[in-house]
């Protein structure tokens, strides 16, 4: 289901966050607190930055995309490595999570889709460099990986983690039934307890575990390099549905075919034409 001729700032609460400028001073306000909360927490959520209406075709959208997910199962470290023991006491590193999660690639999302329009539009690219304190941000220019969903069907989960990139940009648009809970421990990678805490944790500790709320229209910028984080498994017929946005500080960055191969079974776009500039 698409909204024809519904702009993205249509879509955005604007009142509330007033990201395409407005009243002088507000969206520069706003900057600054998000800048202050992402140096703190290592992340910056938006509720409510999705008007309830709006909601509904986007979530309508991201169900009628699901088909097209392609599902990893695997085993993984909270390096995302293979567990090859690196001979530390707390041996992080064989201590295996799982992780299963569908993803709807870049190629199989319409480009007139409102999910689609998000993504290019400039206001909210610029703004999101703006609170990660970057001069330019480029959309990334993999036909797989610029613009996904995460699906999290019954069953799904994404195990303990750091992240490979240094941020990423997510919207909730459907929770599931039961579970599919976003937890995180903020900012310890490079810490002198790093690996101390990572251990505890894998082992059911819940010491500075955090649970956000990131509840329907959501927006997360979120810094998964230095914070541990997961997604619980899932329980219940309804997917989770989360799109991904991806950017990067430098034009024409996309993902590796290996990559493509493992989070979407392929390395081949689907289709010519979309626009990932």
């Amino acid at each position: 289901m698409r909204i024809a001729n519904t702009r993205p700032e249509q879509t955005v609460n604007l009142k509330q966050y007033p990201i395409a400028g407005g009243e002088p001073g507000l969206r520069q306000e706003l900057i600054a607190a998000c800048q202050k909360m992402y140096a703190r927490s290592g992340l910056c959520e938006f509720p409510d930055f999705i008007l309830p209406g709006a909601l509904d075709e986007l979530a309508a959208e991201a169900n009628s995309f699901s088909r097209h997910a392609y599902f990893c199962n695997r085993s993984h470290n909270a390096y995302l490595g293979h567990g090859k023991p690196s001979g530390d006491s707390s041996q992080v590193e064989t201590k295996m999570q799982a992780t299963f999660v569908g993803s709807v690639p870049y190629d199989r999302i319409e480009p007139d889709s409102l999910i689609n329009r998000l993504y290019q539009w400039d206001t909210l690219k610029d703004f999101i460099a703006a609170v990660l304190g970057r001069q330019t941000l480029y959309r990334f220019c993999d036909p797989f990986g610029a613009c996904s969903i995460n699906v999290f069907v019954d069953g799904g989960e994404h195990g303990w983690h750091f992240d490979e990139s240094e941020f990423t940009i997510t919207l909730m648009l459907q929770p599931p039934e039961a579970g599919g809970e976003f937890e995180y421990v903020a900012k310890i990678r490079g810490s002198d307890n790093e690996r101390h805490i990572v251990a505890d944790i894998l082992d059911g500790g819940r010491e500075d575990v955090v649970k956000l709320a990131f509840t329907p229209g959501t927006l997360l910028i979120f810094g998964g390099r230095e914070t541990l984080h997961r997604v619980t498994k899932v329980h219940g017929t309804r997917p989770r549905l989360v799109p991904v946005f991806c950017y990067s500080e430098q034009p024409g960055m996309e993902n590796s075919e290996s990559v493509r191969k493992l989070f979407w079974g392929r390395s081949n776009p689907h289709k010519a034409g979309v626009n990932y500039e």
